[in-house]
C-alpha cells in the first residue's frame, strides 16, 4: 500500500476541530458570494456571532478559505486509502488523481470560483501558476518515489514526473476531460507509469 501519510505530512495541518463551525461557515459563504465578495461580516452573519469573534478566530477572509482548503485536502487523502484499495499497480495512482480532480471539481467553492469568478482565475493562472504547480509537485514527489521503490509505478525523475501529474490534475479540475474521467487518466498515464513486466501484451 503507498504511503499516504506522506502527502499528508507535507500539506498544511488539520485545523482544530474547534473551528469547524468557522470554516463551515467560511465555505457556505465562499460558495455562495465567491472569493471577491466574501466578508468576515458574512461568516459572522452565518455563525450567527459578532464579526469580532470570526476575526479573532482565523484573522481574514484569505486565512479562512486557507484553513479550509487545508482541511478538504486532509479529509480528502483520509479516505483515499479505501479509495485506492481497489486497484494495483500504477491504477492506484490514476485512481488517486481521479479522485483528487472529481473532490475538487464538485467543491461548492470550486464550482462558484470557476464559474463566478472569471477574473480571479485568469490572475491566478496568469501569475501564480508556476509557484503552484511546483509547490504541489515537490508535496507529490515523494509519494511517487516510495511507488517507484514499492514497484508500483516505473523509476524515473519524481519531480518531473510530479509535475506533469499536477498539471494533468489542474487543467482537469477546469476543463474535464470528455467520457470517463478514470479511463480518460488511466489512457494518459499508465504508458507513462507502468512497470515494464506489468504492462498488459498489446
Amino acid at each position: 500500500m503507498l504511503p499516504f501519510p506522506l502527502v499528508a505530512e507535507r500539506l498544511p495541518g488539520l485545523p482544530p476541530a474547534s473551528l469547524d463551525p468557522v470554516l463551515d461557515a467560511t465555505v457556505e459563504c465562499l460558495a455562495r458570494h465567491g472569493l471577491s465578495k466574501t466578508s468576515l461580516t458574512d461568516i459572522a452573519r452565518e455563525l450567527g456571532v459578532a464579526p469580532s469573534t470570526v476575526y479573532r478566530k482565523v484573522g481574514s477572509v484569505e486565512n479562512a478559505a486557507l484553513l479550509a482548503a487545508a482541511r478538504e485536502g486532509q479529509r480528502l487523502l483520509a479516505r483515499l486509502p479505501q479509495v485506492a484499495a481497489g486497484f494495483e499497480g500504477a491504477r492506484v495512482l490514476t485512481a488517486f488523481l481521479a479522485e483528487s480532480i472529481e473532490s475538487f471539481a464538485n467543491h461548492p467553492v470550486v464550482v462558484k470560483v470557476l464559474g463566478d469568478d472569471v477574473d480571479w482565475v485568469g490572475r491566478v493562472l496568469t501569475r501564480r501558476i508556476d509557484a503552484l504547480v511546483e509547490q504541489a509537485a515537490e508535496i507529490a514527489a515523494p509519494l511517487l518515489e516510495a511507488a517507484m521503490a514499492l514497484g508500483i509505478i516505473r523509476k524515473q525523475d519524481s519531480l518531473v514526473l510530479a509535475r506533469w501529474i499536477v498539471r494533468i490534475g489542474m487543467v482537469s479540475v477546469i476543463t474535464p476531460p470528455p467520457g470517463d474521467l478514470h479511463e480518460a487518466l488511466d489512457a494518459l498515464l499508465l504508458p507513462a507509469l507502468e512497470v515494464a513486466q506489468n504492462r498488459p501484451k498489446r
